[in-house]
């Protein structure tokens, strides 16, 4: 028996079963699928080209939130953000190696919080940034399988093992079952089918379409590179130097922008069957009615754009927009929403599905009264991200406020430049108006947003490797 196999039907004896009781009180399940360093590259969000047919589906059966915001553009303090219920300011978390535990060692984490309730809880793949940063406290069961496709381990090595730090694709040969992806799938796959009668909340965590981009061939040839659609951006005007950063600034560009989008498009579609694989379980065991799905992207992703912006770290809407989906229980269905909601606000909701009131110890907001056709309980939504500056050899932060309409984003108190874009004459952010005297009133509401606060607790920022110094270090 492989040992993949084995420890699976080890962990279904070893954790009882709940009585009858408990699952007549407990009717509401959750399956949470987090995305790493998914954008809004999907049909369902008005892309053309990229192939999601299965995001695409659960987008039609439930509520699309289409302007959807990280709190900090970065995987881990993202997800320590929307796993604790708690802003990037309030967690003091703003690098990649410090767990959510660690930073908050008193927090109900939000699979804790339903494991607290009685519920079966278990996460494979990349839910909590990685396997050594996940909680066992949130667990009944964790895994992160190790890749055991020999392609993609190569893929991997290469790019953590020193390279230049470009975006590069990797056409595996293999039928991707053997990935990461595939095995953590498979995982989810069983558990939806073994704890189908009992409470449970479960976590599929996707690495792809995350660097390096490996998927099988049949990906890529959704894909001609002749066919990639490049668009042209507009010459960019009075953008100030401290925004133009990503977490790859200072590297080199890639050699083909297309065949690089080409890498990134593929390892959507791989995701996006991933997705699909899932669905056809809870298709086949009938667990729509009683289950609410929950589809996000960590943070967003930039593809050459901005004058050859890669990855995320910014504060421009490709790196801090991302998808929102919800479908099944309590869900209303075929709905689009489209004011300001922020990642923040998906621990009120699930918790509010199960019939929780007290909200009190979360930032968030709970979304059901925004999905039922009232206003949203706000209009704005808020991110933050640190960006080095080598010259002085400081951390210079970026707080952002997110309307509907505009976007503002004051970086250190404002000495070293703000941003104020107007989405319906700029929607995709290259002419900075920040200066205009007819917009100053604009300006000074949403500065006044920002001072209300909270203030960014203290703590260690992560740094683009490529702009440090022989023997600085960055996590």
């Amino acid at each position: 028996m492989k040992l993949h196999t084995y420890f699976f039907a080890l962990i279904l004896f070893v954790v009882p079963f709940l009585s009858s009781a408990q699952i007549k009180a407990k009717k509401t399940n959750v399956l949470l699928i987090v995305v790493d360093d998914l954008n809004t590259s999907l049909g369902c969000y008005g892309n053309t080209q990229v192939k999601t047919p299965n995001m695409d589906r659960l987008a039609s059966m439930g509520v699309r939130f289409d302007r959807a915001y990280c709190q900090y553009p970065l995987c881990n303090p993202s997800r320590v953000s929307f796993l604790s219920g708690k802003r990037p300011e309030n967690t003091g978390v703003y690098v990649l190696n410090v767990p959510a535990r660690k930073a908050l060692p008193d927090a109900v984490l939000l699979p804790q919080y339903f494991k607290n309730q009685g519920y079966y809880t278990a996460g494979a793949g990349k839910v909590f940034h990685n396997a050594k940063m996940s909680d066992a406290l949130s667990w009944n069961f964790y895994t992160d399988e190790a890749s055991i496709d020999s392609e993609e381990k190569a893929a991997i090595d290469t790019r953590y093992g020193g390279g230049d730090g470009r975006p590069k694709a990797y056409v595996l040969t293999t039928d991707g079952g053997k990935t990461r992806d595939g095995l953590n799938t498979q995982t989810i796959k069983d558990l939806l089918n073994a704890k189908k009668d009992q409470p449970f909340f479960l976590a599929a965590g996707f690495h792809k379409p995350h660097l390096p981009w490996t998927a099988p061939k049949k990906f890529f040839d959704l894909y001609p590179i002749d066919k990639i659609q490049i668009p042209e951006d507009p010459k960019m005007i009075n953008i100030p130097a401290v925004a133009m950063q990503t977490e790859l600034s200072g590297f080199a560009q890639p050699d083909s922008r297309a065949a690089a989008i080409q890498g990134y498009y593929a390892c959507i579609s791989f995701t996006d069957a991933h997705v699909g694989e899932l669905m056809e379980v809870m298709d086949k065991n009938g667990l729509w009615e009683n289950t609410v799905v929950v589809l996000v992207g960590d943070n967003g992703f930039h593809l050459g754009d901005h004058e050859g912006l890669w990855a995320k770290l910014s504060a421009f809407d490709n790196s801090t927009r991302v998808p929102f989906i919800m479908a099944g229980a309590g869900i209303p269905k075929g709905k689009v929403l489209d004011q300001p909601v922020e990642l923040l606000d998906l621990y009120p909701t699930l918790l509010s599905l199960t019939g929780e009131k007290d909200l009190s110890k979360l930032d968030g907001k709970s979304l059901i009264t925004y999905m039922q056709g009232k206003n949203n309980a706000s209009t704005y939504a808020k991110s933050l991200v640190f960006h080095y500056d080598p010259k002085t050899k400081t951390d210079v932060q970026g707080q952002t406020l997110i309307h509907k309409d505009w976007r503002y984003t004051e970086w250190g108190k404002g000495e070293k430049g703000a941003e104020l874009y107007l989405r319906k004459s700029d929607p995709n952010e290259f002419v900075n108006r920040v200066q205009e005297k007819s917009l100053l009133n604009l300006k000074l509401e949403a500065q006044k947003t920002i001072q209300l606060g909270p203030v960014a607790k203290p703590g260690e920022s992560n740094r683009p490797r490529a702009l440090l110094e022989p023997g600085m270090v960055t996590n």
